[in-house]
């Protein structure tokens, strides 16, 4: 049994590669198309706090944010919206097939799901946005990006056991996995790049996850001044959290609790000396570059014990 899966897993990403390459072929990701929405785009390496962000955002008296839908860093899949939204997959297809491409599929989603809310303004949480910011910015110009920074060395702890449920069979399932360290300096790495590169658009803002939770309405202030709403005292609410959907907070229940800055430094107790040394080699210079380090010195402290946070 266990030698049929990598083969099931292999076939899979064939038909999903597939797939993608048809949808391509067939003008679904035009880029010449274009979106009136002033829609509000929030990406970065994931586990860098993108979903306790989010759900700042949605508390917003005019901003509503759903579950993720991977629509613009992933091949195109509805079973990704269908499910953590509890929505009929065969309304998201029809939907599908009266829509010339992407945008027009998105911006009618966006539609529904703002009606349905009673707000106005569309804001979308995916990590993997940040693989997308350039056609992001392109296809919607009236558009903003936020791009979430954190320590990459309390990201690779935190992916380490990452995801922690998934979409499987038409229903969300927990998993358990273990990745190597080397695949998630190389994560971080890789996104937290991108979105950098994009660093000094006028439409992009960068917030640094460490600022955010040590002084949440300075920065969330910050953020409503970039997209052009008002602060709402209400955001930093947690009693405000509220949603009908599985999904709303897939892979990251906590999102939904008091802002709590426990988990920063976590790398301190939680990677070993090997593990840190592994890091450096690949992620190492981009972690001095945004100021988390003045060089690699840090590698070689012995690790904390870990501290009691109740």
């Amino acid at each position: 049994m266990s030698g049929l899966k990598p083969f099931a897993t292999r076939l899979r990403r064939r038909l999903r590669r597939g797939r993608e390459d048809a949808l391509r072929t067939s003008g679904w990701y035009d880029i010449s198309v274009r979106s009136e929405l002033d829609a509000v785009f929030i990406g970065g390496c994931g586990r860098s706090g993108t979903t306790l962000f989010k759900e700042l955002l949605n508390r917003h008296s005019r901003c509503a944010c759903g579950p993720e839908t991977s629509l613009y860093g992933l091949a195109f899949d509805l079973e990704n919206i269908s499910v953590p939204w509890k929505l009929d997959k065969a309304e998201l297809v029809s939907m599908r097939d009266r829509s010339s491409n992407l945008i027009e599929f998105a911006d009618e989603f966006a539609g529904t799901f703002l009606s349905s809310e009673g707000k106005a303004r569309w804001v979308e949480k995916t990590p993997n946005n940040v693989r997308a910011i350039d056609r992001l910015l392109t296809w919607y110009p009236n558009g903003r990006f936020i791009h979430v920074v954190r320590d990459g060395r309390d990201v690779v702890c935190s992916l380490r056991h990452h995801p922690k449920e998934r979409v499987r069979a038409g229903r969300i399932e927990p998993i358990q996995v273990t990745n190597p360290i080397e695949k998630t300096a190389q994560r971080w790495l890789r996104d937290t790049s991108r979105g950098l590169s994009y660093k000094e658009h006028p439409r992009c803002l960068e917030v640094r996850y460490e600022t955010f939770v040590r002084n949440p309405e300075h920065e969330l202030r910050r953020v409503c001044s970039f997209i052009g709403e008002r602060y709402e005292p209400g955001m930093l609410d947690p009693t405000a959290s509220s949603s009908s959907r599985p999904g709303q907070f897939m892979n990251n229940e906590r999102a939904s609790e008091p802002i709590s800055d426990r988990s920063i430094g976590r790398w301190e107790w939680d990677l070993p000396i090997d593990e840190r040394k592994r890091f450096v080699d690949i992620a190492g210079e981009l972690l001095i570059a945004l100021g988390y380090a003045s060089d690699h010195s840090w590698a070689l402290l012995p690790p904390e014990e870990r501290p009691d946070h109740g």
